[in-house]
């Protein structure tokens, strides 16, 4: 199988870039083709601390969470209110890396320490910088499964 690239001139795009990756099938190989990609694009989210705004580099976001009417990206360099709603900024993330883990938080996997089941349910998530979330029950299959699958991976 071999990999083919090339180039389209799409004015339309203005200063974006768009890549499309095409196979018969979305394998093990297009999924970390896709993983790079996305790795490489360093995606950037608009935030902000008080009244200076800031772009936050998704690859620092450990965490994501809707905090009373504003959404708040925790990250290794501090904390950084977004002012959109967490469905929005979930969509602008790398779903390989960002799992949603309630109604109210998104969890980064590059940042995950430990996770453990603590009953009725509920899976307790260890993350960098000393962060303990929980899932809610109505995800728990889904991310268990989802953990239990990468690390038979490792």
């Amino acid at each position: 199988m071999s990999v083919k690239f090339r180039f389209i001139h799409d004015d339309a795009l203005g200063n974006d870039i768009e890549i499309t990756v095409r196979a018969a099938e979305k394998n093990e190989r297009v999924e970390k083709l896709l993983s790079k990609l996305a790795e490489s694009s360093g995606q950037l989210i608009s935030g902000q601390i008080l009244s200076e705004k800031y772009d936050i580099d998704t690859s620092d976001i450990i965490l994501v969470m809707r905090d009373g009417r504003y959404v708040t990206a925790k990250t290794v360099r501090g904390d950084y209110i977004i002012k959109d709603a967490l469905t929005r900024v979930e969509e602008s993330l790398n779903p390989t890396w960002f799992v949603r883990i309630s109604q109210s938080e998104i969890i980064n996997l590059k940042y995950l320490k430990n996770w453990d089941f603590v009953g009725g349910g509920i899976i307790q998530i260890k993350m960098e910088n000393g962060i303990i979330t929980h899932s809610s029950r109505r995800y728990a299959t889904q991310i268990r499964d989802m953990l239990l699958k990468r690390r038979a991976k490792r």
